[in-house]
């Protein structure tokens, strides 16, 4: 996945539109977008939706109060009997708490690291239980415990994001990064994901429908990207040792896997949803 787009839950209009935002996924979200009074509320309207979805449209994921929360145990009755394509675990701390989720549901997992303690313990989170799939950064509750102060291009938070890319690939899960804020300045999204995926980042948060298209197109291979990898590797094939000279550049596996991450990265966005 490329773009997620976050839903208030509790908001009937933009629920029921929900399976025509063109991201590639879209989160209902029952965690910071919806009032205490209105969790039953988000709970309803998402369990109609998944009731009543087709085929098509975007993945459909639920974001989860944290397990530490008075509304997390009513989170998960009201999943029970429903398979959404997966769950956002808010504010994930341990792999204990992965565990509890995943003894209850039966869903990709994606936890959300969201503190310096989840950080320390992301790839024991990301190595929880075979039902993650990912984790996702959410960059305004870690500046928010950590007492960070952003500026521009975020060099503070550098050391965190790589931290869990590096996590989610030693544990062989994809990672996505925290949504931009800025709603109507679509150069900064672009920028900002553009920054993720220098990373390493699969995909990224997104928190506006303007921003999707904006994320999509950031995290699909150009089609001069794919031309390029595809005739990197035949001349490899041709090729009567292990390194190749290509563009002045000395060639061997390691740049052979980028061009291979290319081609499948294309080949999985061309299929139908």
């Amino acid at each position: 996945m490329r773009s997620l787009l976050f839903v208030p839950a509790a908001n009937a209009r933009k629920v029921e539109k929900a399976r025509q935002w063109q991201a590639d996924a879209v989160i209902l979200d029952w965690e910071d977008a919806v009032l205490p009074e209105d969790k039953p509320l988000a709970r309803m309207l998402t369990r109609e939706l998944l009731l009543g979805r087709g085929e098509a449209g975007p993945k459909i994921l639920v974001r989860l109060n944290p397990v530490s929360s008075d509304w997390f145990a009513d989170d998960l009755a009201a999943l029970e009997s429903l398979r959404p394509d997966g769950a956002l675990l808010s504010k994930c701390r341990s792999p204990e708490e992965v565990e509890r989720t995943a003894k209850a549901l039966d869903c990709g997992l994606c936890p959300l690291i969201e503190s310096p303690l989840g950080l320390q313990n992301a790839f024991s989170i990301a190595t929880a239980s075979p039902l993650v799939e990912a984790l996702a950064f959410g960059a305004e509750d870690f500046c928010a415990e950590t007492g960070i102060r952003r500026s521009d291009g975020e060099p503070e938070l550098l050391y965190a994001r790589s931290a869990i890319v590096t996590a989610c690939r030693a544990a062989g899960r994809e990672v996505y990064d925290s949504p931009c804020l800025e709603l109507e300045d679509l150069e900064a999204v672009r920028v900002s994901a553009e920054r993720s995926r220098n990373l390493g980042f699969s995909g990224k948060l997104a928190i506006h429908p303007k921003h999707v298209p904006v994320i999509d197109g950031v995290f699909s291979p150009t089609d001069e990207e794919v031309r390029e990898a595809q005739l990197l590797l035949e001349a490899f094939a041709a090729s009567p040792s292990g390194a190749l000279r290509w563009k002045g550049r000395m060639v061997d596996e390691a740049i052979l896997r980028q061009a291979r991450r290319i081609l499948e990265r294309a080949s999985l966005l061309v299929k139908p949803r």
